[in-house]
C-alpha cells in the first residue's frame, strides 16, 4: 500500500480504499486457502478411519462451503478494489482499532508486509486423542 511506512513505522491516516481492498482481498484468500489446507487434512483424517458415522462426514462438507464462500468473498472485495477511485481515501487508523490480532492488523495497514504468514505460538495436540 502507498499511503503507509512499511517499515514497521505508524500508520499514516488516510490510504487509497483501493489499496486497502486489496488487501481485505489478499487476506481472505489466504484464508480460503489456509481453510483448502484444513480440508485436505480432514480428509486424510477420513479415509484413516479417525471419523466415524455418515452424520460426521456430511457435517464436515461444511469446511468445503466455507472454503469457497472466503474464496467467493476475496473474489468481490477484489472486483470492488478494482471499481473503486483512486481518489477514494480511508481512515486507517479508526478503521485498525479493532483488530486484535497484531499481524492481520499490520498486514491490513500495510505496516508489515514482509511478514512471513502463519508464523506464531505452535499448539501441540499429540496429547489430545481423536476419537469420535
Amino acid at each position: 500500500m502507498k499511503d503507509v511506512d512499511n517499515t514497521g513505522g505508524a500508520i499514516r491516516p488516510e490510504a487509497p480504499l483501493k489499496d486497502v481492498l486489496l488487501s481485505v482481498s489478499h487476506e481472505v484468500r489466504m484464508l480460503s486457502d489456509m481453510a483448502s489446507d484444513l480440508q485436505t487434512l480432514v480428509g486424510n483424517l477420513v479415509v484413516a478411519g479417525s471419523f466415524g458415522g455418515s452424520q460426521s462426514i456430511y457435517e464436515l462438507q461444511n469446511l468445503d462451503r466455507i472454503c469457497q464462500h472466503l474464496g467467493a468473498v476475496a473474489d468481490f472485495v477484489h472486483g470492488l478494489a478494482k471499481h473503486s477511485s483512486v481518489d477514494w481515501k480511508v481512515d486507517l487508523v479508526r478503521a485498525s482499532a479493532t483488530i486484535k490480532l497484531t499481524e492481520v492488523s499490520d498486514r491490513l495497514t500495510g505496516r508489515r508486509t514482509d511478514m512471513p504468514i502463519g508464523e506464531g505460538d505452535f499448539d501441540d495436540f499429540e496429547s489430545w486423542p481423536l476419537t469420535g
